[in-house]
C-alpha cells in the first residue's frame, strides 16, 4: 500500500511519526505554541506610523456601518468622511455614532455614494483607508483612480485586500466569490497589483497576513473560524433545512462567509495589506 503514490508507504509514515525526532509531548507543545500572530489592531498601527493627527482629514472608501471611522476618529483626533454604497450600513451606523458620543460624532461625515465616481474634490484627504472592499469593484482600476485623485500630495492609502492561493480550487472559487458578490480576478495577486501601477500608486510596504488575524481570533478568545468552520459544517450537512429556513440567497452568503473565514486559516485564501503612496 503506498507503492503507487507519491507519499511513502504506511509503514514509512508511521514508523517515521512514532520514531521522530520529538516525543508526543514535545510535539504537542510545539504545534501549540503561539506564533504571536498580529491582529486587525496592525493597521491602526500603520496609520500611526504615517503620523495622522487632529489636523488630517480621513477617508473610509467603504466605510459600511461606519465603525473604522469612529474609531480613526477615537484613536487620532482627526476629522473622518466614510463614503459608503449600501443604504442598510449606513442605517447601521446611527447607533454606533450615539454610542461613540458627541465629541467623536461632530467630526464624522457619512455619505451615501460609490467609490468609483466620489463626490469630493481632488486632494481633499490626507489617508484613504480602504479595508477589504476592493474584491467587490467591478472596474477596479477605475476605484483605485478615484482613491488617488481625493488624496492630496503626499498622502497615503492604507489597503487591506483578500487574495486567492492556488489552493484555492475552482471549486472552492466557485462557491465562495458569486454568494459574497465578489469580483473573482480582483483577487488575483497579479492583476490586482498592476490595476495599483495603471491608477498611479506606488506600493510603500506591503504586509502578507496570511492566517495572522484569524489565529489571533481563536487565541485571544472569540474563536471567530472555529464558529464559522461549525456553522460550515451544518449548513453542509442539512441545506434544505437551512435554506428553507433563510432564503437560498442568505443560505449561500452564509455558507460563502463560514468558508471565507475558513479557507484563509488553511491558506485557500490569504489577504495583504498595503500601504500606498
Amino acid at each position: 500500500m503506498g507503492a503507487d503514490s507519491n507519499g511513502p508507504t504506511v509503514e514509512e509514515l508511521y514508523g517515521a511519526w512514532m520514531s521522530g525526532r520529538l516525543s508526543a509531548e514535545e510535539e504537542e507543545a510545539l504545534l501549540d505554541a503561539s506564533l504571536h500572530p498580529r491582529g486587525p489592531e496592525m493597521l491602526f498601527d500603520l496609520v500611526e506610523g504615517i503620523g495622522i493627527g487632529a489636523d488630517d482629514v480621513v477617508l473610509d472608501a467603504g466605510s459600511r456601518d461606519g465603525r473604522h471611522v469612529i474609531e480613526l476618529v477615537r484613536r487620532f483626533g482627526c476629522r473622518a468622511v466614510g463614503i459608503e454604497l449600501v443604504a442598510d450600513n449606513l442605517d447601521r451606523a446611527g447607533p454606533l455614532l450615539a454610542e461613540a458620543g458627541v465629541e467623536i460624532a461632530v467630526r464624522v461625515a457619512l455619505v451615501r455614494g460609490d467609490l468609483t465616481a466620489m463626490p469630493f474634490p481632488d486632494g481633499a484627504f490626507d489617508l484613504v483607508w480602504n479595508r477589504d472592499v476592493m474584491i467587490h469593484v467591478p472596474n477596479l482600476e477605475n476605484g483605485l483612480s478615484e482613491c488617488r485623485r481625493v488624496l492630496r500630495d503626499g498622502g497615503r492609502m492604507v489597503l487591506f485586500q483578500m487574495f486567492a492561493t492556488p489552493w484555492l480550487s475552482a471549486d472552492d472559487a466557485a462557491r465562495l466569490w458569486p454568494p459574497l458578490a465578489a469580483v473573482p480576478r480582483n483577487a488575483d495577486p497579479a492583476f490586482f497589483e498592476a490595476a495599483l501601477a495603471a491608477a498611479g500608486w506606488r506600493v510603500e510596504r506591503v504586509e502578507h497576513v496570511r492566517s495572522e488575524w484569524r489565529e489571533f481570533a481563536e487565541e485571544s478568545g472569540p474563536g471567530t473560524t472555529s464558529k464559522q468552520l461549525l456553522r460550515a459544517a451544518r449548513l453542509l450537512r442539512e441545506p434544505v433545512r437551512y435554506a428553507d429556513a433563510m432564503g437560498g440567497v442568505a443560505y449561500d452568503g452564509e455558507l460563502a462567509n463560514a468558508l471565507w473565514g475558513v479557507y484563509q486559516m488553511i491558506g485557500k485564501l490569504a489577504p495583504r495589506v498595503y500601504v500606498l503612496a
